[in-house]
């Protein structure tokens, strides 16, 4: 009898821990993600990165080989656009900010490695 009512127990508790609220994170919400900057030396790409990240914007650095070559990517997620944001991105990187990814029903095509200033 006992071990009917751990396993009852343990069904009920299984069964529940799925009825929480789902967490949705940041990179689940809708956004465009822009290309700022290549870079084949990390300090040059964390430099930049730490500069986009003072200013606000959710950055990252991405990997990429291309022709054998080997690329540091460094990339903006924007989630709330704003007239001024693609401006700010390109006067603090110092080139324009390019859209990686598919825009409303286009597929997507290779980026091509924005030059930083140490290639």
């Amino acid at each position: 009898m006992l071990r009917i009512l751990v396993l009852t127990a343990l069904i009920l508790a299984s069964t529940l821990s799925g009825c929480g609220d789902e967490t949705v994170y940041d990179w689940q919400r809708p956004h465009d993600t822009y290309q700022v900057g290549s870079f084949s030396k990390y300090q040059n790409a964390e430099a930049l990165k730490s500069k986009l990240q003072k200013n606000g914007f959710d950055c990252r650095i991405e990997t990429d080989i291309k022709n054998g070559q080997f690329f540091l990517n460094v990339l903006v997620d924007v989630y709330n656009k704003t007239p001024d944001t693609l401006p700010r991105l390109e006067q603090i990187s110092g080139v324009k900010p390019y859209l990686r990814g598919p825009k409303t029903g286009e597929t997507a095509k290779p980026a091509a490695p924005i030059p930083g200033k140490d290639i």
